[in-house]
């Protein structure tokens, strides 16, 4: 299951791919100082995405793909234009635009759980009378 971030991503310049893999992989979370000049809201967006992304690790493991995608790239404006994006962030579930806010974790790890109901990827967990 695919799940899209589109707003603002910091841009930081930081180890190769290969050596963030290991670090992530340690369970380091690699800070940068490069961070410090963005604006507030930005850091706490990084911040509340970052967290969630370990949520949906810890809990889903591979069955959910975070795809965190900055709104100012190709592929971020492609987006807003395909999906009206007029404010970010903006949460979409295999292609189709859910959340034009950042929602709660719970409310978010719902709407997934729905998702994956949906496609058949787990039983339903939903007590029937």
């Amino acid at each position: 299951m695919k799940v899209t971030f589109v707003g603002i991503m910091p841009t930081l310049f930081a180890h190769c791919q290969h050596c963030m893999e290991i670090m992530h992989a340690t369970g380091m979370a690699p800070y940068s100082e490069q961070l410090e000049d963005y604006p507030e809201d930005v850091k706490k967006q990084y911040f509340q995405l970052s967290e969630i992304a370990q949520k949906l690790k810890t809990e889903f493991g591979g069955s959910v793909v975070l795809d965190p995608v900055d709104s100012a790239s190709p592929q971020g404006v492609w987006l807003s234009i395909r999906h009206r994006i007029l404010r970010t962030p903006c949460i979409l579930i295999q292609g189709n635009k859910v959340f034009n806010k950042f929602p709660g974790y719970e409310e978010l790890r719902a709407t997934i759980l729905d998702a994956l109901e949906r496609s058949g990827r787990i039983a339903s967990t939903r007590v029937s009378h």
